[in-house]
């Protein structure tokens, strides 16, 4: 028999649990088999303690007790399940001082006065990062393009800081790190206003950006237009062709992404020309679910025109739409990866949104009614493990809220735990709660009246004096 080797080309996973891996692409097949969220292959930064051996003991007792606490294999699909589970994401805790930092394989860009519990924070980061992004290959473009900027941007060193921190506090229900996190949200605030007109324009647009996306996930409500800042500095720099490479086009593809959910969630028109040239995220499977994103966005645009008007505009989007990445036969679909599962859940979820925009009709309405359950059915083709999750709440939202069945609004309300359970991040809880409340209204203006025409985004903008979370 062979000597057995040990191999590092494993996806993180896996050797994060101390299993073999069978590095199957993109996703391995003991994660698929788990249900687990697979973490990919290649190099990723890691920032390991030393312990001493008072430490390590205290270390060991409390996984000892809590794996005898859970059993193999069981796992919470509520959102009141124990976020203990979940602190395996980050192995490094901030309420260690007697441990001594060793940066292990650190690039020579890491610059030597972060502080310890930053560089913990930036750890947890190359975890939160998977569940952010929804890339389905195993380089994630979040760490490809953001990792580099971090080092250079204090601004943007400090957002990832406070999102890592804000994330810990959920995963690990300690309220030290929501702390922590405000603290270094005004520390990126801070930095910001001191080098935005002196520094290079990529990181101050990332940290934008960033905050954006922090603000959505994690529930906020600072009430400031970020992505009203972001096109002051896509603005100032000059024209789109002046963003070139694979890193200033991943960063234009979040701002249209975030400002077209933003512009459904605030009702009026988006702020960007949206250009879907420019896939989502910058992974080229998403090209056709960026021509959906593109007429969606035209969707919002239409708000204030005249009857006439937009008449034209929704029967040309209409028409486009339907030339959109075509249903297959039943019996295709199961050829069908989550890209295109997800491509299709927009398409019907777009086609509820514009009728709402231009017929102001919705359920039980038979246009409505088909639309609703072919985006629920999409959307329950993609396990809720895989990462194109992270795209899956507004096409969520749209139906759900239409929806009146009561097996589609259980489907719909399971499904939220369950991106919660894979993802942990406050503004799901949040959205199932509005859904519900959305189901309130809508249910109460049909049993006065007989018909709906209540609008969800503005149930919350007027119950809650915010937007909606769709991102």
């Amino acid at each position: 028999m062979p000597p057995y080797t040990r191999t590092r080309t494993g996806c993180f996973t896996c050797r994060e649990d101390g299993y073999k891996c069978d590095e199957q692409k993109p996703h391995c097949g003991r994660c698929l088999r788990l249900g687990k969220t697979c973490k990919g292959y290649g190099v990723r930064l890691k920032w390991h303690t030393l312990e001493t051996p008072a430490t390590a003991k205290t270390t060991n007792r409390s996984t000892t007790s809590r794996m005898s606490r859970k059993s193999p294999g069981t796992a919470s699909t509520t959102t009141g399940g124990s976020a203990s589970s979940r602190s395996s994401a980050s192995p490094i805790g901030l309420k260690s001082p007697q441990s001594l930092l060793v940066i292990k394989r650190s690039p020579s860009y890491i610059p030597s006065d972060i502080r310890p519990e930053d560089l913990r924070l930036l750890d947890h980061w190359t975890s939160l990062a998977t569940v952010i992004s929804m890339g389905t290959s195993g380089e994630n473009p979040f760490l490809v393009h953001l990792t580099p900027m971090i080092m250079q941007s204090e601004a943007l060193r400090a957002v990832v800081c406070s999102m890592a921190a804000s994330h810990l506090a959920v995963l690990r229900g300690d309220r030290s790190f929501q702390t922590v996190a405000l603290q270094q949200r005004l520390l990126a605030a801070s930095r910001l206003r001191q080098t935005i007109e002196f520094s290079d324009a990529e990181p101050t647009l990332a940290a934008i950006l960033m905050l954006q996306v922090s603000d959505r996930l994690f529930a906020t409500d600072t009430r400031i237009d970020h992505l009203a800042g972001a096109k002051a500095v896509v603005t100032k720099r000059g024209k789109f062709a002046d963003w070139t490479g694979s890193r200033a086009q991943f960063l234009l593809s979040l701002c249209y992404y975030h400002d077209v959910l933003s512009s459904i969630s605030r009702g009026t028109s988006p702020l960007f020309d949206f250009d879907d040239s420019l896939p989502v995220e910058g992974l080229s499977c998403m090209l056709d679910l960026t021509k959906v994103l593109r007429l969606v966005s035209q969707i919002s645009g239409m708000v204030g025109l005249g009857p006439e008007a937009l008449d034209v505009a929704s029967r040309h989007i209409e028409e486009a739409l339907g030339q959109v990445s075509p249903d297959p036969p039943v019996e295709d679909e199961v050829h069908m990866d989550a890209v295109a599962h997800t491509t299709l859940a927009y398409k019907h979820a777009a086609f509820i949104y514009l009728y709402r925009a231009w017929r102001n009709i919705g359920a039980p309405h038979p246009l409505t009614k088909e639309h609703i359950e072919k985006t629920l059915h999409h959307l329950g083709c993609v396990p809720s493990s895989a990462p194109i999750i992270s795209a899956h709440v507004w096409p969520t939202w749209t139906a759900g809220c239409e929806a009146m069945a009561p097996h589609l609004r259980q489907f719909v309300l399971e499904r939220f735990d369950q991106m919660y359970e894979a993802r942990h991040f406050p503004s799901l809880v949040r959205t199932k709660s509005d859904i519900q409340d959305v189901w309130l209204a809508k249910d109460a203006q049909r049993e006065l009246s007989g018909v709906d025409s209540v609008d969800c985004i503005k149930v919350i903008l007027q119950q809650r004096q915010r937007e909606a979370d769709l991102a």
